[in-house]
């Protein structure tokens, strides 16, 4: 379908090409293909219960145990059809879409992820710095001049160098608040045996894999 075509093209590309190591000049040929080719790849990490949190409170019709949108599950069926999210709660689908899709990333770091932030506690200058912004021999001169500029000590209070605060698109405003044992079966809709922590494990043992406290 067009949601994995889009994933091969253009996330794929990218993995792809890093990962040929046989031939420089395949290497960079490859990249130069991708449809968005970047010098380097940042992956950006949310703590897994707030996203999941987002997306219950934007994809759920009818609140937490409402149905989930179909929009929602033609695009999480297509990108993982090893599950069937028509048959979960809206808590399940969310969170098995999290997982799935953040634990792909994860397993792709050591062939086209060069580093991962945690939004929460990340400035714009500290991914600046991450993605090379701040390198002579990857950016326009007279751009890294200017990052730079921003950037520097004497500007500690500017808001470049403040943890960022989204103001914009902020859909969950107090809508929805999970708790580890949402995650359980039989809860807010689930229609799996009471108490089952499949879903659970692998959101704690995401968070853990994304530097977050899972406890």
């Amino acid at each position: 379908g067009e949601c994995e075509d889009i994933v091969q093209e253009e996330w794929g590309c990218g993995l792809r090409s890093r990962n040929d190591k046989r031939d420089d000049n395949k290497l960079h040929q490859r990249r130069d293909d991708c449809e968005t080719p970047f010098n380097k790849v940042l992956h950006q990490v949310r703590h897994p219960l707030r996203t999941i949190e987002s997306l219950v409170a934007k994809f759920c019709i009818g609140g937490v145990e409402g149905k989930v949108q179909p929009s929602f599950l033609i695009f999480a069926n297509a990108l993982f059809p090893q599950h069937n999210f028509s048959e979960m709660s809206c808590i399940e689908a969310a969170g098995y879409y999290v997982d799935e899709y953040n634990s792909a990333i994860v397993r792709a770091r050591e062939v086209g992820i060069d580093d991962q932030f945690q939004v929460e506690e990340a400035t714009p200058c500290q991914i600046a710095k991450a993605a090379g912004f701040m390198d002579s021999d990857s950016v326009y001169s007279p751009s890294r001049d200017r990052v730079l500029k921003v950037c520097n000590s004497e500007s500690s209070n500017s808001a470049a160098n403040q943890l960022m605060k989204s103001t914009e698109n902020r859909y969950n405003k107090g809508l929805v608040s999970l708790h580890w044992e949402d995650l359980l079966g039989g809860k807010k809709g689930s229609r799996k045996k009471a108490g089952d922590d499949d879903l659970q494990k692998r959101i704690k043992r995401l968070t853990r894999n994304l530097g977050y406290d899972a406890t």
